[in-house]
């Protein structure tokens, strides 16, 4: 009898076995250190650059070309964040963008800018980060999370200096300017990391680590980040390498959740900001069966749920009171008539859910064409953004805080 994929699959292994050539597998070097493999890229790319000179003005042409059609000087959507608008900018003739804020004077903004560089996009705009300035004289460089401390007085941000996808952890305080590059407890060896978030207040950081195959597998809470002796807690690990892992935190803020999902299997686990001063154990919304996914956000002490159990062909909306283990009271989430939202036909999909303290926004798919729904949990009626054009593409753009009365969507179409 053939061994099988694993005791839940009756799909067979290849057998026997199928020995596949591999020529160049020798230059495979995870440390980046070997300097024959080293000299032979090297190498390679001077006989490249040596047998191309000669494409050398169409090389120009067509890269002058790509960046006439770019505005380079631009700015992203102002987004809201306690007390602040957060929102980046990149400018002309510089490779990276910068982080930027101004203060939040009204609940609304409009934007007078000249179109120069030199001006600020909003008054009062102060650049927190400026990512040209972290890859001055870096060969190279990579920004991953930037995320503001609750108290806005910090950012926590990783980058990757090497392009190996080992991230720095650092955390800049935006009064005074100083950067600390995080390391590990009890050593000089920089903290490595795959995602980072903050917790209730200040003093605590979660970040999450990769196993040797660069997998996210575990999360950390660090407290009292800033002394000298910071303390770290493992809260959680998934030694299943089937399973990719990752971390964020609700946003009403009073949760951290540890997601962890194959292909076809997830399983969520959570812990309050209110309790992570006292309580380092994790509880699971729900505990994992075969093919069965879900995903977790909070809002009014309930969680809201977008799950294929039972074996839809596309992800049902549920809720249920915020509880450990509530697979089993998990109920579909109805309009004001009883009439599901979304129940894992093929008539409508689901992809995300946003859920704000009196909206629920859902992202999807009906037709074949991207939607939005936004959902009110007063009335229970459910409405989706229309459009003129008929094919297009929509989505929700970054949002920071629960407690608002707007939302911002990106659009785009063929002709748009």
């Amino acid at each position: 009898k053939m061994p099988r994929q694993s005791n839940d699959s009756s799909e067979k292994l290849l057998d026997p076995p199928v020995a596949i050539p591999d020529p160049y597998g020798w230059l495979r070097d995870d440390t980046r250190e070997n300097k024959e493999i080293l000299d032979y890229l090297r190498a390679e790319n001077e006989y490249s650059q040596s047998m191309t000179t000669h494409l050398k003005g169409l090389q120009d042409s067509l890269y002058d070309e790509f960046l006439s059609s770019i505005q380079e000087t631009d700015y992203t959507t102002p987004r809201s964040r306690e007390g602040f608008w957060y929102y980046t900018r990149t400018f002309k003739g510089e490779s990276y963008s910068a982080y930027c804020r101004a203060p939040k004077t009204s609940d609304t903004f409009s934007i007078n800018w000249d179109g120069t560089k030199e001006s600020p996009i909003m008054p009062g705009e102060e650049v927190y980060l400026n990512v040209n300035e972290l890859a001055k004289d870096k060969s190279y460089c990579s920004v991953g999370r930037v995320k503001p401390s609750p108290s806005q007085t910090y950012i926590a941000y990783a980058v990757d200096f090497s392009g190996d996808e080992k991230y720095e952890m650092h955390v800049r305080n935006l009064e005074t300017g100083e950067d600390v590059a995080l390391t590990e407890v009890g050593s000089d060896d920089l903290l490595e990391i795959d995602g980072l978030l903050w917790g209730k207040d200040d003093d605590t950081l979660y970040y999450m680590t990769m196993d040797e195959f660069h997998r996210p597998y575990r999360l950390y809470q660090r407290k009292d980040w800033k002394s000298d002796a910071p303390t770290d807690t493992l809260l959680k690990e998934e030694l299943d390498d089937l399973f990719w892992c990752s971390s964020y935190k609700s946003l009403d803020g009073k949760y951290i959740f540890f997601d962890t999902a194959s292909k076809e299997t997830s399983e969520v686990w959570y812990l309050s900001t209110e309790e992570e001063s006292s309580v380092t154990e994790m509880k699971c919304v729900a505990k994992r069966r075969n093919k069965v996914l879900y995903e977790v956000e909070h809002g009014d002490d309930s969680w809201y749920v977008w799950t294929n159990v039972d074996g839809s062909p596309n992800m049902k909306l549920m809720s249920s009171p915020a509880t450990a283990d509530s697979a089993a009271n998990w109920e579909l989430v109805v309009d004001a008539n009883g009439t599901p939202l979304f129940d894992g036909s093929l008539v409508k999909s689901l992809d995300s859910v946003t859920v704000l303290n009196t909206h629920v926004v859902i992202e999807g798919r009906e037709g074949g064409i991207p939607r939005v729904w936004i959902y009110s949990k007063d009335s229970k009626n459910m409405k989706m953004l229309s459009f003129d054009e008929a094919a297009y593409d929509v989505g929700m753009l970054a949002h920071f805080e629960a407690d608002t009365k707007s939302i911002a969507v990106s659009y785009d179409s063929l002709v748009t």
